[in-house]
């Protein structure tokens, strides 16, 4: 999976949002607010292809969680990004 190039993360304040840029504007029409481990895990990812299993092994190497609950969180993370249009294979 990729990020597509015109995804930004912005700081509001003490949260961050996902916005899209058409190279002048950022289009705030239409945010998604990152929790910290969302955040994290799209920020290290920009400019390069990952996988669900990739995600998974930096939410164990971050927080030290459960390999299983950390393959579960990023598939739901990667699901609700394909969804919104904010990922692609």
């Amino acid at each position: 999976m990729k990020i597509k190039e015109n995804i930004r993360i912005k700081q509001i304040g003490d949260e961050s949002i996902l916005v899209s840029h058409d190279g002048e504007n950022m289009n705030y029409t239409r945010v998604i607010s990152l929790n910290k481990s969302a955040e994290f895990l799209i920020a290290g990812s920009f400019g390069a292809d990952f996988t669900v299993q990739d995600w998974a092994e930096r939410l164990t190497g971050r927080y030290g969680i459960d390999k299983t609950q950390a393959v579960t969180d990023a598939q739901v993370l990667a699901d609700k990004l394909m969804k919104a249009g904010v990922i692609y294979e």
